[in-house]
């Protein structure tokens, strides 16, 4: 009898499954309800004084286990062993960016990948580093750090954050140089802005300036190509403010023609802006 031939299947991706997003609560947060958990045991004792402080972690976890026993109540019991386990795991995320810059630090520094294998116990029957090992675990702790909720922990994927990180990079520093050519017209255009807004002549909301005060913060104070590239932003954000302060009064943008040609060039302006972006 001819075997029957498997159906076919597109193969499944592995480079994304279901986010994963850290515990609801702040830490500082689960360690006072613990805390609060042992206080209302109400055992008599002074065992609490040795409490470490909501703000150190690792000790409210040595302490909590310690001292779990002397929850009686099934109820309390359970209810600290949970909120150890999201301590647990928020300890566990400070932790991955410090031991990886640990790790770049010390093979850019020189150590090598066995040196870091022995350093992590990945070693094999024979006793020996696997610096294999030791290199996927730094991708899979670069993914956990860098990558986004969704991201698989797998050393491939450590590439595909990296290839992400640098294309991203790229196409900012692409952004800032078209932006830090049309400096000189954005930062005209600024300046006139502010002139006729000074004199009344543009329209403002007299209990919401914010994006005319950051312009005004913003001109003169340009030190470098990127400072400079970001100017664009705060022309757009006051021109929008006065047009949307308009539309809800009823009220014309500007008092005078030459202003409202001045606020209509700025919006031109910036409206090219963020369509070569």
């Amino acid at each position: 009898m001819p075997r029957k031939s498997r159906p076919s299947h597109q193969p499944v991706t592995r480079e994304a499954r279901p986010a994963r997003q850290p515990p609801v609560e702040h830490p500082r947060v689960l360690a006072a309800q613990l805390y609060e958990l042992h206080r209302t045991a109400g055992t008599g004792e002074e065992y609490l004084e040795r409490w470490p402080g909501d703000a150190e972690l690792y000790g409210v976890l040595q302490f909590a286990e310690t001292n779990a026993s002397r929850l009686t109540d099934a109820e309390a019991y359970r209810q600290a062993a949970r909120l150890r386990v999201m301590l647990a795991e928020w300890l566990r995320r400070l932790a991955d960016p410090l031991q990886l810059r640990a790790i770049d630090e010390a093979v850019s520094g020189g150590v090598s990948w066995d040196q870091v294998a022995l350093d992590l116990r990945f070693v094999g029957r024979d006793g020996e580093p696997t610096a294999g090992s030791a290199h996927n675990s730094r991708s899979r702790l670069y993914v956990r750090v860098h990558g986004q909720p969704d991201d698989r922990r797998q050393p491939k994927v450590a590439r595909l954050i990296e290839r992400r990180t640098v294309n991203a990079r790229l196409a900012r520093a692409q952004v800032i140089e078209t932006e830090d050519a049309r400096y000189p017209a954005v930062d005209a255009a600024a300046r006139t802005l502010l002139g006729h807004f000074a004199s009344g002549e543009i329209l403002g909301d007299p209990d919401d300036d914010f994006w005319w005060s950051e312009l005004a913060n913003a001109v003169g104070d340009r030190r470098d190509a990127s400072e400079r590239a970001n100017l664009v932003v705060y022309v757009r954000g006051a021109v929008h403010e006065t047009y949307a302060y308009a539309r809800r009064t009823d009220q014309s943008p500007a008092t005078t023609d030459q202003a409202r040609q001045v606020l209509e060039a700025a919006a031109a302006l910036v409206d090219a802006a963020g369509a070569g972006a």
